[in-house]
């Protein structure tokens, strides 16, 4: 959710280009979308992600000015200027629900005529065009500490309608003026707020305040679309792994993907704590109990649930998300002992110990992983459950693990 007051979705988007992949996954993650206002988008036949590019130019706000002003002690007039910042979220107004990631701009200083100059570029693709999703751009003013810190406090928000059908933006040509609300975003989740939104006596105008923007479709965006995930808005200076760094400073404008290489994963085993003996039986207890206290269970349930079958998923992951969709792989289990063999073939460790089990890839894997250091290979282990119905059928149980 949109900044200000501690109201944030994720951290300050401006990350440093050399992030590993930890750092890039634990920053940008999404939140998603609201299930039905997905399901309305299929229903529409739009499930193809497009590319867009919102343009914040510049924000106007001689109160805003005014009022800060007037709030100022005489000491605080002796600190750092205020700077004031945008804070940007998207918004389902049919399900008054924030998601994706807020961005935020680099601050910027009010100038004498009571404007704002800020000139960003932010870029999102997505699948969810609809009317009643919206971008909110909440105004935020950063009012230094004598300890260096910083104070944020909200100080009111615009709605730029992205969408005024299923196939159009709102706007592809010109600018857009904006009216600034008072108030935060936190507004839009009052349960009498409902559509159209700006017509509602909740919402008031703050007297000369507006901020110019700018919307309109950006196709060289798709060949980098598969590179980060929807609804997530970006700038063009961020760390996408995979997309090559621009000497402008913006990589998304005319983005260039790197080279990727051809790899192979071979001769792939998995050990678990263990022991996969003892790991599977504790898991099957643990099945067994959740299908016994279900509420379709009965007097038949009690039938003992067996592993059916065990699966890998392999994807390549940027830290943003998986660049192509996961390859699904079964896998066998293996007899493995703890002893290796010297160069000339002779045993360097007791061998006398029973050999334990590990699930292991017959075959070999390919993989195409573009030249980055934050590029990995995720996996994730699935298992499969079977147990016996009444009759002749099967109860089916898919458990990831």
């Amino acid at each position: 959710m949109p900044g200000g007051l501690g109201f944030q979705i994720s951290e300050d988007s401006k990350y440093p280009m050399t992030d590993d992949w930890k750092g890039l996954f634990e920053r940008g993650r999404v939140i998603p979308p609201h299930s039905q206002t997905v399901r309305q988008a299929q229903d529409s036949f739009h499930t193809h992600s497009q590319g867009f590019q919102i343009i914040l130019k510049h924000l106007d706000g001689p109160h805003i000015q005014r009022e800060k002003k007037e709030g100022e002690s005489e000491g605080s007039r002796k600190r750092e200027p205020v700077k004031y910042q945008l804070s940007v979220s998207l918004f389902d107004t049919s399900h008054q629900h924030f998601f994706g990631r807020t961005w935020k701009s680099s601050p910027q200083q009010m100038s004498g005529v009571n404007r704002a100059m800020f000139n960003e570029v932010v870029y999102l693709h997505t699948s969810l065009r609809l009317p009643s999703v919206v971008a909110v751009v909440e105004l935020v003013a950063l009012q230094p500490r004598a300890d260096g810190s910083q104070h944020a406090l909200g100080c009111g928000f615009a709605i730029l309608h992205l969408f005024s059908s299923m196939t159009e933006p709102q706007a592809t040509e010109g600018d857009r003026r904006l009216s600034l609300y008072h108030g935060t975003p936190r507004t839009l989740l009052h349960p009498l707020l409902r559509d159209p939104i700006e017509q509602n006596k909740l919402l008031t105008p703050i007297d000369g305040a507006h901020l110019v923007c700018s919307l309109k479709p950006h196709p060289a965006l798709a060949p980098a679309m598969h590179l980060f995930p929807q609804n997530m808005l970006v700038s063009g200076d961020e760390n996408i792994p995979g997309v090559t760094p621009s000497p402008t400073g913006d990589s998304l404008l005319k983005p260039h993907i790197v080279k990727s290489l051809t790899c192979f994963l071979d001769r792939l085993s998995i050990s678990l704590h263990p022991s996969l003996e003892k790991f599977e039986s504790q898991l099957l207890q643990h099945v067994s109990m959740d299908c016994h206290n279900t509420k379709h269970s009965g007097p038949e349930s009690s039938a003992v649930v067996v592993i059916q079958e065990r699966r890998l998923h392999v994807g390549v992951h940027n830290g943003w998300g998986f660049l192509e969709r996961p390859q699904v792989v079964v896998l066998e289990t293996t007899e493995a002992t703890d002893c290796s063999r010297g160069r000339k073939g002779t045993l360097t460790r007791d061998c006398s110990s029973s050999p334990s089990q590990s699930l292991a890839l017959r075959s070999s894997l390919e993989l195409k992983l573009p030249s980055h250091q934050a590029v990995g290979i995720a996996l994730q282990l699935e298992y499969v459950f079977s147990s016996p119905l009444v009759g002749d059928g099967k109860m089916m149980i898919e458990e990831p693990y």
